[in-house]
């Protein structure tokens, strides 16, 4: 694996070490390799981790989230975001808590484009409306999704004349006065010791409701999730994208990396150990701190259009958080703004 290139800035809160990773299995892999070549005073540090969490399985905690992994080894192994028992009954809080600042977004601050269709070959064809007053000797199959597009192959394989008595069959969006700029979004991971492990799920969960929102409007989404620890008057941070413009978001990945304590509380003190020690760093036995704003000094220091996510461990923080960067949003579409 080749080695991530060593990022160093000065901002008023301080001197950043960082590095940037395009993807969560490139951030995993890093961490695996540094960690086999640590200084004696970091593998010091990551044995007591691993012995007092060892410690803890062995005592029930809840700070893993729940229910309590049984071995260490289910936590260095672990890639696939298991609290979606939690998210399904989280997630349609979240969304009622935010229909009344989405409805209001909607309308006010930045409306849904309308699909309207034209026969003027003006923006995408469609071939399901076009289905709809299909008529010659190949049968059309629209009853479900597969079908239809089993009909649309054959068509476009077989080479079949097919007329239609629908002529709008190309559909654009109706009255979208400008095309919107990109949004790159920024969460910071983890938390401090006294947050309950399932605390963690709001931010995750707040962010792939606001890409839902925002692509919805045609506004292409990227998402990166910070991972960092301060000490010694510095910064060491890790910066993952876990979703680029063109992509769908993985919302596993998202969560996983962003909100699941059983990662954080492990991989992620591991990626903190390796990432010190890729700097030449000795982090200390406490592993640092996170501080209210380091991750939006950070952001900002490194995109100052990207807008973050800082730590919400509540419903409505969140929520006033996906508000937030909304109305924020728009205000910078705005001559003025």
């Amino acid at each position: 694996m080749s080695a991530p290139k060593q990022h160093t800035l000065k901002s008023p809160d301080g001197k950043y070490n960082y590095l940037l990773f395009d993807s969560v299995f490139a951030f995993n892999a890093f961490v695996d390799d540094e960690t086999k070549n640590l200084s004696s005073a970091n593998q010091s540090r990551w044995d007591f981790i691993e012995e007092s969490t060892d410690s803890q399985l062995q005592s029930g905690t809840d700070w893993y989230g729940t229910p309590t992994p049984k071995k260490i080894k289910e936590l260095n192994e672990h890639r696939t975001f298991l609290g979606m028992s939690l998210v399904a009954k989280i997630q349609p809080k979240i969304k009622e808590k935010l229909t009344h600042y989405l409805q209001y977004l909607n309308d006010s601050v930045l409306p849904k484009p309308k699909i309207d269709y034209n026969d003027r070959g003006l923006g995408v064809f469609s071939f399901e409306r076009a289905a709809m007053g299909m008529y010659q000797q190949f049968p059309i199959n629209t009853t479900s999704p597969l079908n239809t597009s089993v009909s649309q192959m054959n068509i476009e394989l077989e080479n079949k004349k097919v007329l239609t008595s629908v002529k709008s069959v190309f559909a654009y969006f109706k009255d979208k006065q400008m095309s919107y700029p990109s949004l790159q979004l920024y969460i910071m991971a983890g938390a401090n010791a006294n947050v309950k492990g399932n605390d963690l799920l709001y931010v995750g969960l707040a962010c792939a409701e606001l890409v839902e929102f925002m692509e919805l409007r045609g506004v292409s989404v990227e998402v990166n999730v910070m991972l960092g620890t301060s000490f010694n008057n510095q910064v060491t941070m890790g910066c993952v994208r876990v979703k680029r413009f063109q992509d769908k978001l993985d919302k596993n990945q998202l969560l996983l990396i962003s909100s699941d304590p059983r990662y954080f509380r492990f991989r992620g003190f591991k990626s903190l150990v390796a990432m010190s020690n890729y700097f030449g760093l000795t982090i200390p036995s406490g592993l640092g701190t996170i501080s209210a704003s380091m991750g939006t000094a950070f952001a900002k220091a490194i995109n100052p259009k990207g807008f973050v996510f800082e730590q919400s461990y509540s419903m409505d923080s969140a929520v006033k958080e996906v508000s937030q960067i909304i109305t924020n949003y728009k205000n910078q579409l705005q001559p003025n703004g």
